[in-house]
């Protein structure tokens, strides 16, 4: 992997994000040229130079893909929006559809492109039944899955139409160091940490989770293997998780009687809420061969620790 990514021109969208952070900096020590695509301002993009605009801007798209001409393109940026009015569609499918369009739009011309990692998510298979195969009828059930999917199914035909290098990878939760706390298991460490009450659900729905160090091999791995071109490959655990079980262990990792914070319960399930949501992941080890290699249970004591040696 080292010697085909060193000195090679890579596009991150999303680069501020969480997976964005941490492909930036394995591709800042593998040697590649990087370039950073953003709505805020990158402070920490040290390995290389960041841009700051909006992927639904066309002509901007194309003047920064036409500046930059990458070998490979790592299209992370995404508006997260998990509720379903019509607003909140319309503004989903203007970022993560039409945003994705934009890029892909600039891109297909570029000769050196060698690929086009889309990331989607396991949330497009929404209330279809568990385990989800890439072969499962997807059933999204928020504006966010609804947009990603539309995207994923505009790339396909981009693949199939235009020979475009594309590779759709659909992650279940990933989690680990530097996670923003709008996600469940670093806001429930930093509370518990905090010795602050935490309300949650009764958590009887299941998760999959997958280590961020395991993600971003996955992610990189899908870039440098040709037969993953115009694919949907889960990346997951392939192991259900009540978020109840979850939440104790973490109380368990915290300590100091970290238990008596959980406010199990004391909120009720969203409107939407996917009760049993986990992944098979035989076509990532048949095509990338990759399968997770961090246990949950040591992904969550790395993550408790950077999240308690912040504190400190």
């Amino acid at each position: 992997m080292n010697y085909q990514y060193k000195d090679a021109t890579v596009l991150i969208t999303g680069v501020t994000g969480f997976v964005g952070y941490h492909i930036a900096h394995s591709l800042g020590r593998l040697g590649s040229e990087i370039y950073g695509l953003s709505r805020t301002t990158c402070l920490e993009l040290k390995e290389g130079k960041s841009f700051t605009g909006d992927i639904t801007d066309r002509e901007y798209v194309r003047e920064i893909v036409d500046t930059i001409r990458p070998n490979y393109v790592f299209h992370l940026a995404a508006s997260k929006i998990r509720h379903a009015s019509s607003e909140d569609f319309r503004q989903s499918f203007d970022d993560n559809l039409v945003g994705t369009l934009n890029l892909a739009e600039a891109c297909v011309s570029l000769p050196h492109l060698v690929r086009f990692v889309f990331l989607g998510t396991c949330e497009e298979y929404g209330i279809a039944e568990a385990p989800y195969s890439e072969t499962t009828q997807e059933m999204p059930v928020s504006a966010y899955s609804c947009s990603k999917l539309a995207a994923t199914h505009q790339l396909l035909n981009f693949n199939r139409y235009y020979n475009f290098p594309a590779v759709i990878l659909r992650p279940s939760i990933a989690y680990g160091p530097k996670q923003g706390d709008e996600m469940f298991i670093p806001a429930l460490i930093m509370s518990l940490l905090a010795k602050k009450p935490f309300e949650m659900s009764p958590g009887k729905q299941t998760r999959d989770f997958v280590y961020i160090d395991d993600l971003i091999e996955a992610i990189l791995s899908a870039a440098l293997i040709p037969k993953a071109v115009g694919q949907i490959i889960n990346i997951s655990s392939n192991k259900a998780v009540k978020i109840i079980e979850l939440a104790e262990a973490l109380a368990s990792l915290v300590g100091c009687n970290a238990y008596k914070f959980l406010g199990v319960g004391k909120l009720g399930y969203r409107h939407t809420e996917i009760m049993n949501y986990w992944a098979e992941n035989r076509k990532a080890d048949q095509i990338l061969d990759w399968h997770p290699k961090v246990p949950l249970k040591k992904g969550l004591v790395e993550t408790v620790n950077y999240y308690r040696n912040l504190r400190n």
